[in-house]
């Protein structure tokens, strides 16, 4: 056997020579293990904490319902959330099928964060006592240590891996302890990779990708891993073939076919996306160490999920639960081709590894700090209206919720999230609304649900049960003729009762059409909140009002934080319509967090376009009641809602 197949066969082999102790690697290891366990302990705390604020939106809701169905029995659950008939025939996920008992156990959803958690750092585990295990073999006890604490930086520090784990749940994730144990198994020839296996093709489409991934590596890595890689990598495209037979992933063909079709008439597609995503494809590998990309057996699982997730877009090839083998098992890969080149250019492997060091350092300082703020957007008080409405509502009632608070309501049979304009969502008697206008990670605008409030409050005639912290929560029982509702395509009027400023309060008396906002007699804005996410050009604003001596209406730019136009209105008799001839500026749209100098990340940007805010002020000590506020084109045309992407 050459040099070169000897030393990497340390991909291949994890026994370790009697001979070797390594006292100095052991004490790295011991330390390892302590600090991935103390991360483990992190995690499983951030969790509660999200779980507490109600920060999970629709993509853990439709795993929490299907998990939450079958654990009561039902084995072929309807998808309401995310439209799919069946969650099986989405991705062929059968993961909350395996996790099913686990409800009687605990009874609530929290648990599914809790095993997401536990397989990540399950995975961080295996995965840093296979590259002991590498350094040991490959190194002297010194160098061992160092790679060994190399490795262990390298999954400790990478941002990404708390992203994964705070984008609600998702298949990928849920099986990484399994994809990383069938990894190691190969490596070491032993026929038990073929077990750990299973529950990763379970996982559905995407991860039955990492079994091809791994079955490759295990190919090309070496005569003792060959046979049993080909067999994982047969297994893995026998069970695809099966799952496109049964019409199990129906999610990923649809996009395969929609690609393929757009290819067809520009064949160099795939080299342009990859190229125009090339920041994310770094920022994905770069964290985990980007030599391990020359590992055998790790490159084929690193471009099976780098590779199909980058020319989905850039939705999927941003750094994100998608990518998350690469986070878990490319440190193995850096840390075998280290040991690998100590052996043949030492200065230069010594050199590699430290620029690896700081790099990886580099990225958990730039994006570790913004997790909290990028993943938690419900205030506490929030929260607790939010505890308090999910308490007092049936669990067979229907629940019609914003997305980005969605998941703690879903557990039930008819969970529906308010995503997209113009998605009909069905309505039955005493269907349950929970609308949040300005918390959490929404996608569609402030104006849409402010709409959307209107509605149900006005033709829907909502009860109204409550209306706290930004929430605003209503029990519907449809008027006769009525089966559904549609999101509202238009956003004029915008009730001003559902935008309180610090010195207004809601009435609520009587019928809708009356309803308003009054000031409390202190100094402030009675009404703000009331929003339009616009281009530049040319408008009017309209705004609704009484006022017993001379208040503001402002109109203010959000995105840029300025002021565009205000007017003095003086005592009123009575409510009349005051009109403000409006003109936005064109400026520099929102854009989502990029990172600073190497340490960049291209993100999915918030809608072009400038959020444009009415409110009204008062001196205090005026009466004042605010009905509504309107914007129309200058034509007067009134300005449709739109669709807002999930923000980064």
């Amino acid at each position: 056997m050459s040099d070169a197949a000897t030393a990497l066969s340390a991909l291949r082999d994890g026994t370790v020579p009697p001979a070797k102790t390594y006292w100095l690697l052991g004490r790295v290891r011991w330390f390892g293990y302590g600090l991935l366990c103390l991360e483990l302990a992190g995690y499983l705390a951030w969790s509660l904490f999200q779980y507490q604020r109600f920060s999970l939106t629709w993509d853990y809701s439709q795993y929490a319902q299907a998990w939450f169905l079958v654990a009561h029995g039902n084995l072929n659950p309807l998808g309401t959330v995310n439209g799919f008939p069946h969650l099986w025939q989405q991705n062929a996920e059968f993961i909350p099928y395996l996790l099913a008992p686990l409800y009687w156990v605990f009874h609530s959803g929290l648990l599914l964060q809790w095993v997401q958690d536990l397989s990540v750092a399950g995975a961080e585990i295996v995965a840093f006592t296979w590259l002991c295990d590498l350094a040991r073999r490959q190194c002297a006890e010194r160098d061992a240590a160092w790679l060994a604490g190399l490795g262990v930086l390298l999954l400790a520090a990478n941002p990404w891996i708390w992203w994964t784990l705070s984008f609600d749940v998702h298949e990928e994730p849920l099986v990484m302890f399994f994809a990383a144990f069938t990894a190691w198994d190969l490596s070491r020839g032993k026929r038990r990779a073929l077990v750990w296996a299973v529950p990763v093709l379970l996982g559905g489409a995407p991860t039955t990708t990492y079994v091809l991934g791994i079955g490759l590596g295990g190919v090309l890595a070496g005569r003792q891993t060959r046979k049993l890689g080909a067999a994982l990598a047969v297994a893995s495209l026998a069970y695809s073939a099966f799952l496109t037979a049964v019409h199990g992933n129906e999610g990923t063909n649809s996009f395969v076919h929609g690609y393929l079709r757009m290819v067809s008439g520009n064949p160099f597609k795939p080299v342009e996306t990859l190229w125009a995503l090339r920041a994310d494809i770094v920022a994905n590998v770069a964290p985990a160490g980007l030599l391990g990309i020359g590992a055998l057996l790790i490159t084929p699982l690193a471009l099976a999920v780098i590779i199909p997730d980058t020319l989905t877009g850039l939705q999927f090839g941003e750094p994100i639960f998608q990518n998350v083998a690469v986070y878990l098992l490319l440190p193995v890969g850096t840390v075998g081709v280290l040991a690998w080149l100590l052996q043949r250019r030492r200065r230069a492997a010594l050199v590699l590894a430290g620029l690896i060091a700081v790099q990886a350092v580099g990225w958990a300082a730039v994006w570790g700090p913004r997790t909290p703020g990028q993943w938690v957007r419900v205030s506490s008080a929030t929260a607790t209206t939010l505890a308090s409405l999910q308490a007092r509502i049936p669990a067979s009632a229907e629940v019609i919720a914003s997305s980005g608070v969605l998941g703690r309501f879903s557990t039930r049979a008819q969970a529906y999230r308010i995503f997209s304009v113009g998605a009909r969502e069905p309505l039955l008697p005493g269907t349950w609304f929970v609308i949040t206008p300005t918390s959490g990670i929404e996608t569609v605008t402030t104006a849409t649900s402010m709409a959307l409030i209107g509605e149900v409050a006005g033709p829907l005639h909502g009860k109204l049960i409550t209306h706290a912290n930004g929430v605003w929560a209503f029990q519907v029982t449809p008027p006769p003729g009525i089966s559904s509702i549609d999101i509202p395509g238009s956003t004029s009027p915008l009730p001003a009762w559902a935008a309180v400023g610090v010195a207004g309060r809601p009435v609520l008396d009587g019928p809708e059409s009356t309803w308003h906002m009054a000031a409390t007699g202190a100094s402030g804005y009675v009404a703000d909140g009331i929003q339009w996410q616009i281009y530049p050009g040319r408008y009017q604003v309209n705004v609704t009002l009484s006022a017993s001596a001379p208040v503001n209406v402002e109109v203010w730019d959000d995105t840029t934080n300025t002021i565009v136009t205000r007017r003095t209105i003086a005592q009123t008799d009575g409510a009349q319509q005051v009109e403000l001839p409006l003109t936005v500026p064109a400026a520099p749209d929102a854009s989502a967090f990029s990172g600073w100098g190497p340490f960049h990340a291209d993100f999915v940007s918030p809608l072009a376009g400038q959020l444009i805010e009415v409110r009204v002020w008062s001196p205090g000590g005026v009466a004042v009641n605010v009905y509504s506020g309107d914007l129309t084109t200058a034509s007067g045309s009134a300005v449709p809602a739109t669709l807002v992407p999930v923000p980064a």
